[in-house]
């Protein structure tokens, strides 16, 4: 084979394997369903002491919507003090709005975490977000 034809059948290779690349970065995201993340957050917890992984996904979250804010200097959804608000708290407030709103277990977790947060930690506006 000519050393043009390997470099042909190089680039098509390549070419190929791109595409498939592309096509896997194309598809929708699994997310989180709030069905699951109960289900995660009910394994081994109890009132006042939530497990691990359902407390670090409550506070990433809550980090994350906070930056958001601050980045594009919006209104926040709820405003949290963790002087006030142990993470443990917010977590056990996310955990009883879940069960609360079983019906709508297959809907993206992070939706109804955010509806929990939002009515449980309103903004009175006096700037109490942390």
């Amino acid at each position: 084979m000519s050393l043009m034809k390997k470099t042909i059948l190089i680039l098509l290779s390549i070419g190929l394997l791109n595409a498939n690349i592309v096509v896997a970065e194309e598809e929708d995201p699994e997310l989180l369903t709030a069905g699951e993340l109960l289900e995660s957050c009910e394994k081994g917890s109890v009132p006042g002491a939530p497990n691990t992984g359902c407390v670090q996904y409550v506070v990433g979250l809550v980090l994350t919507v906070m930056q958001l804010h601050q980045a594009e200097q919006s209104a926040p959804f709820f405003c949290i003090n963790p002087q006030l608000n142990p993470k443990e708290e917010v977590t056990d407030k996310v955990i009883a709005h879940l069960r609360k709103q079983s019906s709508r277990s297959k809907e993206a977790a992070q939706t109804l975490a955010l509806e929990a947060l939002t009515k449980s930690y309103p903004c009175t506006g006096t700037g109490d977000q942390a």
